[in-house]
């Protein structure tokens, strides 16, 4: 991707509670502000029901960036450099033409890099290749995908449901009385590079389009244990219940939502697997409307029998003291304290429009919800108070460790003028983040699991790109130890089949691993081909990249401003006098800034 000489935001990590007036809590771990100057910008104030947010490497550098929609068809892009710094980027998208919706980044079309995927109401959808120069270019009719005018498309998840190594695309559509009365959509991908990406609707086929219904948000993830990923789909409606479609294998799938007990029939805003209590099988969060809170199901039967008649879901969400009464979008399990136990984010809002700041009145002590696992057992710990989250309207939320210290941040795209960053902050617990690389097909490990064993314990992770409300989290998946400082055994399935285990002496770090087994420690160092300190070793971009070798005669490099500014001296063109040159070299520079030298 173009080197962009834009200025770098400096996001300070404060380590005292006192940041963010937080109260004191026995839990030890807090977050702090990561965006104290408010320089995140996203102008979030209009809309219908909030604009998604991805926390994910979009520019292959190994750091997670941001990106954000907007209802103005803007799209606003900051990469990350590992150290908590972003600089925003201009990646050549003026416009989407619609009110954009989920921005999910994922290798499409299989030729190891990144391309984008934008839902959108009121417009086309958009698939943007990157090409290799580095640029992002738009693929006509999104291969396939772009659909009409009269879209309403909301959030969208990308997986290999037919593991023949392409990514596949299954859209989720907003129905309203005024709308194409579309149903949702699943695309295959098929053959192509760069513009010509191409995907099969194979909604019909598969049986998964879920009727005419205001569905929000899908997750592919292997439910039953199969090697099949399944599809959870969540509807906005008391009486569109929630669809689980099990994955039969041969290209459709059946709704075994009814014999699950996965039916629920509420306001349905967040679809949110993890394992809370480390019995090896998914439980759900499903965030609700007000009126009667929302629902925890949690799994009880055997997820590793392929007769799928021995899964059962239990709603557990007022055991868990959940319900938050509260209109709950967004959900989100994290281990806030790396102490090895999934927690529970809940963020909160509002169904009217978005127009801001007027909206606020009408909610005037809306509180996120923040739960802590105390070890796999009910009620969850509701420290909510403990956080000053600023009487925020929050839709979208997604997680990783965009400063890499160990503990997990999350950015959460609420209503106003900038998002808001919570740095996690490092305490005495101990850590490991993996990142997948397979050696061939099943592009990005997307459907992955990872398990980490200590004790005889386990702790399951899956890899999924599109799932919450119109979020993307990290792919640097992240176990918190508690206070182990060894791993006895990680254990990936890898998605389409196979498996690699291994143990780790060494723990507190990042590393790579691919389906031989073999681990990196993520080398950090300057990443960009042109600078003066290149490290073609590198693997994650550390921001030390000098470019003072890239400025012409007359020129220096200015860090702060992130390009070659001029200098004041007279000789110019530094061939140790003053003359006719100099004097052309200073009409060109005439009007840019300049330094002293």
């Amino acid at each position: 991707m173009a080197f962009q000489f834009s200025a770098h935001v400096r996001l300070s990590v404060f380590l005292a509670a006192s940041v963010l007036g937080l109260k004191t809590v026995v839990w030890g771990q807090t977050f702090a502000n990561g965006d104290p100057a408010g320089l995140l910008y996203t102008n979030h104030f209009g809309g219908f029901l909030g604009h998604g947010v991805s926390m994910a490497d979009f520019n292959g550098d190994g750091h997670d960036d941001l990106t954000f929609t907007q209802f103005q068809g803007e799209i606003r892009f900051y990469e990350g450099d590992g150290d908590g710094q972003f600089a925003q980027a201009d990646l050549g998208i003026v416009n989407t033409g619609g009110e954009a919706k989920c921005a999910l980044w994922a290798d499409l079309d299989g030729d190891g890099d990144q391309d984008l995927f934008v839902t959108q109401r009121l417009a086309p959808n958009r698939l943007y290749a990157r090409m290799p120069d580095g640029s992002l270019q738009e693929v006509p009719d999104a291969g396939g995908m772009g659909g009409t005018s009269l879209e309403r498309a909301y959030g969208a998840s990308i997986a290999d449901f037919d593991q023949d190594h392409r990514l596949d695309v299954y859209v989720c559509h907003y129905h309203t009385p005024q709308s194409n009365s579309e149903s949702n959509r699943l695309f295959r991908g098929l053959s192509g590079v760069d513009l010509d990406m191409s995907f099969q609707d194979v909604t019909e086929v598969a049986g998964v389009g879920n009727g005419v219904k205001q569905s929000f948000q899908s997750t592919w993830i292997d439910v039953d244990r199969d090697g099949w990923l399944d599809l959870h789909v969540i509807n906005d409606r008391t009486n569109w219940p929630d669809a689980l479609y099990r994955n039969m294998g041969d290209g459709t799938f059946m709704d075994m939502a009814a014999s699950w007990g996965i039916d629920i029939g509420i306001y349905s805003m967040s679809s949110s697997f993890g394992d809370f209590d480390k019995d090896l099988d998914w439980d759900i969060m499903v965030s609700n409307g007000a009126n009667d809170g929302n629902h925890f199901l949690v799994c009880q039967g055997a997820p590793f029998q392929v007769e799928s008649d021995s899964l059962s879901y239990t709603d557990m969400a007022e055991e868990a003291g959940v319900l938050l009464e509260n209109l709950a979008w967004g959900a989100m399990w994290l281990d806030v304290n790396n102490d090895s136990w999934e927690d529970l984010y809940i963020a909160t809002g509002t169904s009217m429009y978005t127009d801001y700041p007027n909206v606020t009145n009408f909610f005037p002590n809306s509180t996120n919800g923040l739960f802590l696992n105390p070890g796999g057992t009910l009620p969850l710990e509701d420290i909510s108070g403990a956080i000053n989250w600023e009487n925020e309207l929050t839709f979208s939320v997604a997680f990783g460790d965009h400063n890499e210290d160990g503990a997990l941040d999350f950015i959460s795209h609420r209503m106003g003028p900038q998002a808001a960053l919570y740095n996690g902050v490092v305490n005495d617990n101990h850590w490991l983040q993996v990142m997948l690389v397979p050696d061939g097909g099943h592009p990005d490990a997307i459907g992955s699991v990872l398990t980490l064993w200590n004790e005889g314990m386990p702790s399951s992770r899956t890899l999924t790109c599109g799932s919450q409300y119109m979020s993307q989290n990290s792919r640097w998946t992240h176990f918190g130890l508690g206070s182990h400082t060894t791993v006895d055994s990680l254990v990936v399935s890898w998605a389409g089949g196979g498996n690699t285990s291994l143990s780790l002496e060494e723990v507190d770090r990042r590393i790579v691993l691919n389906e031989e087994g073999l681990v990196e420690s993520a080398v950090s160092g300057c990443t960009y081909a042109v600078a003066c300190n290149y490290n073609a070793e590198a693997t994650e971009d550390d921001g030390s990249c000098d470019m003072s070798c890239t400025c012409g005669p007359g020129t220096t490099w200015d860090a702060n401003a992130g390009h070659c500014v001029v200098t004041c001296a007279a000789d110019h063109n530094n061939d140790g006098g003053i003359g006719a040159g100099d004097l052309i070299l200073f009409l060109t520079w005439f009007g840019d800034d300049c330094t002293e030298d």
